[in-house]
Parts: structure tokens; C-alpha cells; sequence
């Protein structure tokens, strides 16, 4: 086993950003880091990591927090991301601990908006200990950071449905504002929901 100085050593120098195992020995792999913060980084998905998404998509916790439900498979979800990620037309991330590089859950921009520099964002944490830690305010606050000062965006919006009142905590965290109430706005598993709908506006335009 290697031990773990090893690892923070080459990682403070900027060599290597993670060290593995495998039955064949040892071998390195450069990460992708796209925004890292205080317990996490953000690393753009994969195709390899279709199953772990479809899992997570899948697990309860998951789906009954998402406006829409239909089970996610593995054949739709990598058609989803040959027509949408690869295409650019989503930004979608793994969020990962920075600790273990262990994937915790997934953060995205969706449903751009060129001319009005705006898009959409979603989030969801799949595994146990990703809860309880404020990773998901954190991976949110680093999505929007990304938005803003790579993506350029004006604004990024998000729609939660209202009962779900840890998510909203978790935007409010990361500078979101409740602009509107949608009453009775979707209709999900035989009743209709109402969803809030919020917004932030890059600091450096208002």
C-alpha cells in the first residue's frame, strides 16, 4: 500500500493528483480538476462512470427529490451523454472527496441559454458519507463559480420542488434567491407539486 504522504507530496507539486493500484502495480493517474474547494473537487464525468450515475439516479433518496422520475437505465443515460455532454450541451460534473478522490454525487448546468447567458443547475450527492458534511452546499457554490467565471454566464437558476427544503437551504448557501412559487406546477405520481424557483445573478454584473 502506498502511504498517503506519498500522495499529499506529489499532489502539493503539482505532479500527480492521485495515485492507485492495480493487479498490475502501480500506476498514476491525472485528474481533471475543474474547481476545487475545501473538501472537494469537481471532475468532469465519463463515460465510465455511467453505472455509478444510474445507481444514484435510481436510489430513492434520489428520485423523490427529482421533479422528473422515470428510472434511469444504463443504454439512456450514455445516449444522454453522447448527445448532451459530449456535445457541450451539458457541463456536467462528479463531485469527489478531496481526502480519497471517492465519488460523492453529481453537479451540472443544463438548458442553456446563449443569448441571455444563462442555464440551469442540478445537483444531486449519491453515497452515505457525502451527507451531514456540507459537500453539497460546497460542490453548488463551486458550480456557480465555474458558471460565472468560465462560462461567462449572467445568470443560473434552479427549480426545487417546495418541499424539499435542504435543497433550498444548499442554493440560498451558494447566493441563490426564491424568486417565485409555482403552485401546483408539476404533476408527479398521480398529484400535482408546487415547485420555487430561484435564481442568482453574477456578482461582477448587477
Amino acid at each position: 500500500m502506498i502511504h498517503p504522504k506519498v500522495n499529499e507530496v506529489l499532489s502539493e507539486i503539482g505532479l500527480y493528483d492521485s495515485i492507485n493500484l492495480s493487479k498490475k502495480g502501480l500506476y498514476f493517474m491525472k485528474i481533471d480538476k475543474k474547481a476545487v474547494g475545501e473538501k472537494i473537487y469537481l471532475r468532469p464525468l465519463t463515460e465510465e462512470d455511467t453505472q455509478m450515475v444510474v445507481s444514484w439516479r435510481n436510489s430513492k433518496r434520489v428520485m423523490d427529490n427529482f421533479i422528473y422520475r422515470t428510472p434511469l437505465t444504463y443504454e439512456s443515460h450514455l445516449k444522454w451523454f453522447r448527445e448532451k455532454v459530449e456535445t457541450g450541451e451539458v457541463v456536467d460534473f462528479i463531485v469527489c472527496d478531496k481526502e480519497n478522490d471517492m465519488p460523492l454525487g453529481c453537479v451540472y448546468l443544463q438548458h442553456f441559454e446563449k443569448e441571455n447567458r444563462k442555464a440551469e443547475i442540478g445537483i444531486f450527492l449519491g453515497e452515505d458519507r457525502a451527507f451531514g458534511r456540507g459537500i453539497g452546499k460546497e460542490a453548488c457554490r463551486l458550480m456557480v463559480k465555474y458558471g460565472f467565471e468560465e462560462l461567462k454566464l449572467h445568470k443560473i437558476i434552479s427549480r426545487v420542488l417546495s418541499f424539499n427544503e435542504a435543497s433550498v437551504k444548499t442554493h440560498e448557501a451558494a447566493g441563490f434567491v426564491k424568486e417565485a412559487l409555482f403552485k401546483d406546477d408539476v404533476f408527479v405520481e398521480g398529484k400535482y407539486l408546487d415547485v420555487i424557483f430561484l435564481g442568482v445573478i453574477n456578482p461582477e454584473e448587477r
